[in-house]
């Protein structure tokens, strides 16, 4: 038992504490947050386990599955006292559960996360899932959301409540799972459990652009997409800032002609501005809270899927698919005609609403709380990055079409290595499955790909040191020499 003996340890720390809060009842805020940031920091530690040891034939998969079980029963039992302000319920719940834990076998699971999807998807679903259910607790805790199960409902539907027989279930259910994923706890919670994924990679990397990119990944995250928005001194003016409505239309709430020149105009011009510049690199490998969520060690690793499952062999190549062309066609239109909705409703012309929603906040709350997640969990079937890959993103488009309007490019020093090597392990190591570079490396001595995010994988992992980025930069440089 001694190799179990750290999992153990923690599901009975995660047991006690679970029921010290509940029976702190009012006042277990702060031994809520202290148990949900070692729960999520433990976790990490064992998903980089996880992806440390991913060339094994069989993964022992059973401590990851006993903690997240675990702390998904305690939370859960949390979450029931503050549905239902019975603590004898609650510690009722979260003891039966330990009698159900322990009696299964959980350590006798073995496999290969990278082999198996639906191995990997129960994985990314338990982690889910318990983020979730952790960032509802502390919301109540908080008092962010008041008690009992009739104000959880009403008060968490982040797309409004829709009250019409049959389907109104499901509707009103996915509106309240958006509620608590738009929460900044569960941006948060999310948010640590993958800290020790990109710290591993920043570690592991050889190019200190690289290790300069992961840094400013976590930078991004933490202060621009956190804590200025939620918690800082300017907090409540963040939509009259450019560059600030990091999701688009709909960051920060309706076109409003108050902000709309300063923060939304401004927005997209800087990023405009620096996506033609850098390339898309600067939104959806560095800015965006998706590639801090997709690049880590882990997460990384399920790139693999976009060569292994039949949907993600699909989006490979340099080349966008026909249905990425339609799907971004029809999301920017019917953005850009929402956005018109939502300023004349502003200026008092209109009254047209989504469930009592400005159009563009439900657009943007719709697709970054809602259609992310899902492809997020489903990507052991549809390959990693489909937000890229697949043009749902209306950010992403943005960024990738003035990407592609500047001078960003991948080069290599010389196309002779290209052609006699025999690893190909740029296109192996390539986030979005551009598994053709090498190809265009040798014809063209360049790829110039609009789907390129410029993540550096192919950098790092090119043996010959051939490949580079070329940007705004090195064209100034060279054009000096000149």
């Amino acid at each position: 038992m001694n190799k179990y003996l750290l999992s153990i340890t923690l599901y009975v720390y995660v047991l006690s504490l679970s029921i010290i809060t509940v029976i702190s009842k009012f006042n277990g805020f702060y031994i809520l947050l202290a148990l949900g940031i070692i729960s999520e920091i433990s976790n990490g530690l064992l998903f980089n386990y996880l992806y440390k040891t991913r060339n094994l034939e069989k993964q022992n998969l059973g401590e990851v599955y006993f903690l997240n079980i675990s702390m998904l029963i305690a939370f859960s039992g949390i979450l029931s006292f503050y549905l239902f302000l019975n603590e004898y319920l609650s510690i009722s719940i979260i003891l039966l559960s330990t009698v159900f834990i322990l009696i299964q076998n959980f350590y006798k699971i073995k496999g290969n996360y990278i082999k198996s999807a639906k191995i990997s998807f129960s994985l990314l679903l338990l982690v889910f899932t318990t983020t979730w259910v952790l960032a509802t607790d502390i919301s109540f805790g908080s008092g962010m959301l008041n008690f009992g199960v009739n104000n959880f409902i009403t008060e968490a539907a982040g797309l409004g409540i829709l009250d019409i027989p049959i389907i109104s279930f499901l509707y009103n259910s996915f509106s309240v799972l958006v509620g608590i994923i738009s929460t900044v706890w569960f941006s948060i919670m999310f948010g640590i459990f993958f800290l020790p994924l990109t710290i591993h990679r920043i570690i592991s990397a050889k190019k200190l652009e690289n290790k300069i990119r992961y840094t400013l990944m976590i930078l991004a995250y933490w202060i621009y997409s956190t804590y200025i928005p939620s918690f800082s001194p300017i907090s409540d003016k963040v939509q009259y800032l450019p560059y600030m409505w990091f999701n688009g239309l709909g960051t920060y709430g309706p076109v409003s002609s108050s902000y709309l020149l300063s923060g939304i105009v401004g927005t997209y011009i800087v990023t405009a501005i620096l996506s033609y510049m850098f390339g898309s690199r600067q939104i959806c490998s560095v800015t965006c809270t998706a590639p801090y969520m997709l690049q880590g060690s882990f997460m990384y690793s399920l790139k693999d899927y976009n060569r292994t499952s039949k949907l993600g062999r699909k989006t490979l190549g340099s080349k966008v698919s026909w249905w990425y062309k339609i799907n971004s066609t029809i999301i920017m239109g019917s953005l850009i005609f929402l956005a018109i909705i939502s300023f004349l409703n502003q200026e008092g012309v209109t009254n047209i609403s989504i469930l009592g929603i400005d159009p563009t906040v439900y657009i943007c709350l719709l697709y970054f709380d809602l259609l992310w997640y899902i492809q997020f969990l489903i990507i052991p079937f549809i390959g990693n990055y489909s937000c890229v890959t697949s043009g749902i993103c209306q950010w992403g488009i943005a960024n990738q079409v003035f990407s592609y309007l500047g001078p960003f490019k991948l080069k290599v020093k010389d196309s002779n290595a290209c052609l006699n090597c025999k690893t190909v392990d740029c296109a192996k190591a390539c986030p979005v499955g551009i598994t053709d570079m090498r190809g265009s490396f040798i014809k063209k001595g360049e790829l110039k790909s609009f789907k390129c995010i410029g993540a550096g994988d192919c950098i790092e992992s090119c043996p010959e040191n051939n490949i580079y980025i070329y940007d705004i930069r090195k064209m100034i440089k060279d054009r000096i020499k000149i």
